[in-house]
Order: structure tokens, then C-alpha cells, then sequence
């Protein structure tokens, strides 16, 4: 069993641990389900993830999941416990950061910034991808516990759950608003219930800006509740497929 202390350092990894309430059988909806053994195995791994960055300061490659706050203060974070054939380069001293990809296994890398109130994220760079995969700005918060998307971009797969609740009309384009419901999950941050938000946009893109305080403002007016961010960073999200990306965040 996984503790209690440790249940909590998984937080950015445990959004498919149940199934959520309402979902379209047979048809992905995001993130893919992970069985309660490999939570276990994120668990052990991520339990002793530093806050303060501790590589050198030239580039990086990692394969295995590490979160940190590097020295130019930037949050960077891979998941990648499935052992999926995801390669993440960090660059400790600025916001650039690289991914490549080639796998059926599920991974997720990304950089940003944690803690703090929402703000805009803008990076520029490569992008090219197939498959199963997902490029969003992609956080947690508490007070509610809530799990959340902004997609600029996906494959095959199908974010959200199908039941669009309205339009956030920003970053010159419009992003349908979905929510789905995850119930009776082992606690995170307290509670056994939480929402996952998505704001998918309609006119994909691989660079720009998202305003992450207006989405969250217009899902506030929709009656969706996402509280205080824990992290809110740039990340790819692969399930099956391949891909590469090169960005710099500023």
C-alpha cells in the first residue's frame, strides 16, 4: 500500500487512477488508466523528487520520472514509470526543454512554474507528432482539488468527454469546455473526489501564449471550480505514437 505522505508527492500523476463517472466506453478521454501496482512504482520514484534542481548546468537527458525546480526557476517534471521510450532533455539554466518520443506506453514531460496564482505561458520552438498524444498547459490545484487541460493540440485521441458545457473565447482562438468527474479514488490532498477540466481549442497550434487565468476565470463562470495551482507548465502527453518537440519558454 502506498502511504499517505507519498499518496500526496503523487498528485501530478494520479488524474486516471479511477474511472471517471461519465465516460464514452471504449474511447479514450484523456490521460490512460494506471493500475494501483504502477502508482505504487510512481510513488517509490517520485517520493524522493527534489525541489531544488541538483544537475549540472549544461543539458541533461532524462528517462526516468524527476520533477525539480531548476536555476533559472523554472518547475520541469517527466513521468515516465511505464518505461515508454520518452527521452527529456532538461536545460537547468533557462526554460527550454526537449522531448522525443517512440512507444505504446504512456509518459508525460513537460516545464513551467509551481505554485504561485495562474498566469500566461508563452514558448516558441519544434513541434511534430503522431499517434495517441496530447500538447496542452496542464496543471493540478487544491482548495478544490482539481485536475486541468488547456489542449493546443492532440492525435487520435479524444480529450474531454464529448458534452461541450461552453467556449473560452481567448489567445486568439475558441477552446470547447469539458469536465469529467473522478470519484472514489484513494486521497489526494484529502479528498476522494475531484474534477478534471479541459479546454480544448478548435483551430490546433504547437506555440503561442495561454492566458491559464482567463480559462480559468471562464470555467468559474460555467460553474466549474479550480482552486489554487500547484504547478502550471507546458507538457506532451504520449500514449502511443512518435514525436519530437523543441521549446523555449520565456
Amino acid at each position: 500500500m502506498v502511504s499517505a505522505t507519498r499518496l500526496l508527492l503523487l498528485l501530478p500523476f494520479l488524474g486516471a487512477l479511477a474511472s471517471p463517472t461519465d465516460p464514452t466506453p471504449n474511447e479514450p478521454v484523456g490521460r490512460g488508466e494506471k493500475s494501483y501496482d504502477l502508482l505504487q512504482e510512481i510513488g517509490e520514484s517520485i517520493f524522493n523528487a527534489t525541489s531544488e534542481d541538483k544537475l549540472q548546468g549544461r543539458s541533461t537527458d532524462l528517462r526516468t520520472s524527476k520533477d525539480g525546480v531548476n536555476s533559472a526557476g523554472y518547475y520541469y517534471s517527466l513521468y515516465n514509470d511505464n518505461h515508454a521510450g520518452a527521452d527529456y532533455t532538461e536545460f537547468p539554466d533557462s526554460g527550454r526543454f526537449q522531448l522525443k518520443w517512440n512507444t505504446n506506453k504512456e509518459f508525460l514531460g513537460g516545464k513551467g512554474y509551481r505554485g504561485g496564482s495562474t498566469r500566461k505561458l508563452t514558448w516558441d520552438g519544434h513541434f511534430k507528432a503522431d499517434g495517441d498524444y496530447t500538447l496542452a498547459v496542464y496543471g493540478w490545484t487544491t482548495d478544490p482539488v482539481t485536475e486541468w487541460y488547456v489542449v493546443e493540440q492532440h492525435g487520435t485521441g479524444t480529450p474531454g468527454n464529448g458534452h461541450i458545457l461552453g467556449q473560452v473565447n481567448v489567445d486568439g482562438g475558441v477552446y470547447d469546455v469539458y469536465m469529467i468527474p473522478y470519484r472514489n479514488v484513494p486521497k489526494i490532498y484529502g479528498v476522494t473526489n475531484f474534477n478534471q477540466l479541459w479546454s480544448v481549442r478548435r483551430n490546433p497550434r504547437t506555440t503561442g501564449s495561454v492566458d491559464v487565468t482567463a480559462h480559468f476565470k471562464r470555467w468559474k463562470e460555467l460553474g466549474l471550480q479550480p482552486g489554487n495551482p500547484v504547478f502550471q507548465m507546458v507538457t506532451a502527453e504520449g500514449f502511443k505514437g512518435s514525436g519530437n518537440l523543441d521549446f523555449q519558454l520565456h
